[in-house]
């Protein structure tokens, strides 16, 4: 009977998505490896404002599964209020990221977040943020990554290029 119920056990746990490698929560193939002098940055995606530059180190924001990535947000750079579907994992490697919660942004009720802090933000938490100098940050998530304004007005992919 014992080895039956252990049998059964590991039947249901391994059948579970942590152990059959489920996709969106994978370990990778293969050492990913990035040196400071060695990640490529490229111009920010369309649903951040101009100025942001991207560095992609593990996954892909646009496909379902886990993705890390870096921004570099140069001095004065802002983010209006915004949310995300799914948790939103930061690790402020350079600069302050000074972030605010709500549905208005107002740069007096942020909070600096210097160098080494991390926030990990639940779904749909609306925030906002203003960088002072030059940021760099470490973001991670699952995706498809989206960043969905309060005010659609924000959103920078309907204003004309």
């Amino acid at each position: 009977m014992a080895q039956r119920i252990l049998f059964v056990m590991l039947l249901v746990v391994s059948a579970s998505p942590v152990c059959a490698g489920d996709a969106r929560h994978s370990v990778p193939a293969r050492w990913t490896l990035f040196t400071s002098d060695t990640i490529a940055w490229k111009d920010g995606p369309p649903s951040l404002p101009p100025g942001a530059k991207i560095a992609i180190l593990e996954g892909d924001p646009s496909k379902a599964g886990l993705f890390t990535m870096r921004l570099k947000l140069p001095d004065g750079y802002r983010v209006s209020p915004h949310w995300h579907p799914m948790t939103e994992r930061l690790t402020i490697i350079q600069g302050v990221v000074n972030l605010g919660t709500g549905d208005r942004f107002d740069e007096r009720a942020t909070q600096p977040l210097g160098a080494g802090t991390y926030s990990a933000m639940p779904p749909r938490m609306t925030h906002f943020a203003w960088m002072k100098g030059e940021t760099i940050l470490q973001l991670s998530s699952i995706g498809p990554w989206q960043v969905v304004y309060v005010d659609p007005a924000d959103d920078p992919r309907h204003h004309a290029k």
